[in-house]
């Protein structure tokens, strides 16, 4: 009779012991998928489009100096929006789908604002899209901003989809500023550029370069030559440059107006 109530006071205990190691081990997966939650989650985003300006780069009236090779002025039409570069990036990677990804971004690279969650502003190029394995998800990488603290900026990846996965990774050494990005792409803006290009005699040389929809490849070029014996005021397209002083190596002028505009 004893060793059969000791054997039911054993088995008891036993089923104790059970029972306290698998609420043990429910705490601990429920304290790892905390963790996982705070950093990765699924978020709904909206786009951010990319602003318009007219602008010049150089004030008028006013006297300036600049070397041989250097742009006088630059005027145009063009695409931009604020955006953070990244000034320090470490090698590291980031979690997306149980998938450790490599952070492709790297120092002196700018990415624009391009969607926003109601904790972040989400800096990322949206043209710039990833594919984890041939039938896997489309996804970016970026910069994240609190909204809350400016001063938190951390790296991520996300689905490419308005609603999809989030994650961040505070990144020891990671670090980044604000900037403005400018879309080089742009199918309907243009730029101006007015090029000292030096000195032969009394005759001062310049170039002028015209962007139309690529920002990176002038679609017209021209060279430029006036004889300072007939006037220190030379203009072009609406363009007005007072000559102040040249050398062989500057100049110092003064514009008093800009290029027409051409559209």
């Amino acid at each position: 009779m004893r060793k059969a109530v000791n054997y039911i006071h054993y088995k008891k205990l036993s089923l104790m012991n059970i029972n306290l190691k698998n609420i043990k081990m429910k705490k601990i997966l429920l304290f790892l998928s905390l963790s996982l939650f705070l950093n990765s989650c699924a978020v709904q985003v909206k786009t951010v489009d990319l602003k318009r300006r007219v602008y010049e780069d150089v004030p008028l009236n006013t006297i300036l100096k600049n070397e041989i090779g250097d742009r006088l002025i630059t005027a145009g039409e063009e695409d931009y929006q604020d955006a953070m570069r990244i000034i320090e990036s470490p090698p590291f990677s980031l979690s997306y789908a149980l998938v450790a990804l490599e952070y492709p971004y790297k120092r002196g690279e700018v990415l624009p604002l391009t969607s926003y969650s109601d904790e972040w502003f989400l800096f990322y190029n949206s043209k710039d899209v990833r594919k984890i394995g041939a039938n896997g998800d489309n996804i970016y990488f970026g910069i994240g901003v609190s909204k809350k603290d400016k001063t938190i900026v951390v790296p991520f990846v996300k689905s490419a989809n308005s609603y999809g996965a989030f994650t961040t990774k505070n990144i020891e050494g990671f670090n980044a500023k604000s900037d403005i990005f400018t879309d080089n792409n742009c199918t309907n803006c243009f730029k101006q550029e007015f090029i000292y290009n030096g000195k032969v005699g009394s005759n001062l040389k310049f170039i002028y370069r015209e962007y139309i929809n690529d920002m990176a490849r002038p679609a017209f070029q021209q060279d430029l030559q006036y004889d300072l014996n007939e006037s220190n005021v030379i203009g072009f397209k609406g363009l007005r440059l007072e000559i102040i002083r040249e050398t062989n190596t500057n100049i110092e002028y003064r514009i008093t107006s800009s290029f027409n505009k051409t559209r």
